[in-house]
């Protein structure tokens, strides 16, 4: 999980949460998030254990796409940056995972949120942007997945092209992207989450339950099946 630091302190938090990165992917940098995170390097699985006792938070679907049966009782609201190492871990090694296990038998739905974190993912919003006129042609799950998949290269990567390897109209997407249209959408995103208490990427909400940072698929797991057993 990194930390999206904005105005104040941001270049001096920018600068330890790159030093975080260096001494190892297992390690997270928190920093008073409402889980009880106090400043400093914390061990990923620790830091979803540490939401335990969080109130549930109330989160709007509102426009943002949304993966899943519309009546799935039980739903992850997940705040992501698109060229955060840890979210691409959650994806590769949980989100897939609860898409075959809870979405397609119709127990669970994803809700998307943006949280780029402009400070040190300078690709991050271009790409949250890019993928919201995916999301105008009805392909954003696609392109959110290719986005993931071509993460080491994203800060090259042409998106209008990309979208049109994977069909959309290249002309309708690159007058979208272009015009920078969905930017409100972005920043009101940014503001659901700060407002909820994520301040870091990936933070994930289970029925309102906080799971904060890149915890294993096992604890997703035991989030989701307590959801469901309320149910």
């Amino acid at each position: 999980m990194e930390t999206n630091q904005q105005q104040k302190g941001g270049f001096l938090a920018g600068s330890i949460i790159a030093a975080a990165l260096i001494l190892g992917g297992s390690y997270i940098y928190g920093s008073g998030l409402k889980s009880g995170t106090v400043g400093g390097l914390a061990n990923v699985q620790n830091q979803g254990a540490k939401a335990e006792n969080q109130k549930p938070v109330n989160l709007a679907i509102g426009d943002s796409p949304v993966l899943g049966d519309a009546t799935a009782p039980v739903t992850i609201f997940e705040f992501g940056d698109f060229q955060c190492p840890f979210c691409k871990k959650i994806q590769d090694e949980s989100n897939l995972k609860i898409r075959e296990e809870y979405i397609k038998t119709g127990k669970v739905k994803i809700v998307y949120k943006h949280f780029p974190l402009y400070q040190i993912h300078p690709s991050a919003n271009p790409a949250a942007l890019a993928s919201e006129c995916a999301k105008e042609q009805g392909k954003f799950w696609t392109y959110h997945d290719a986005l993931f998949e071509n993460q080491a290269n994203l800060s090259t990567l042409n998106f209008t092209d990309l979208a049109g390897s994977l069909g959309m109209d290249k002309s309708k997407f690159k007058s979208c992207y272009d015009s920078a249209k969905y930017s409100d959408n972005v920043k009101k995103d940014v503001a659901e989450g700060t407002v909820a208490g994520v301040s870091g990427t990936p933070a994930s909400f289970i029925n309102g339950k906080a799971l904060m940072g890149a915890v294993p698929y096992a604890t997703f797991k035991a989030a989701i099946e307590e959801a469901l057993a309320k149910k």
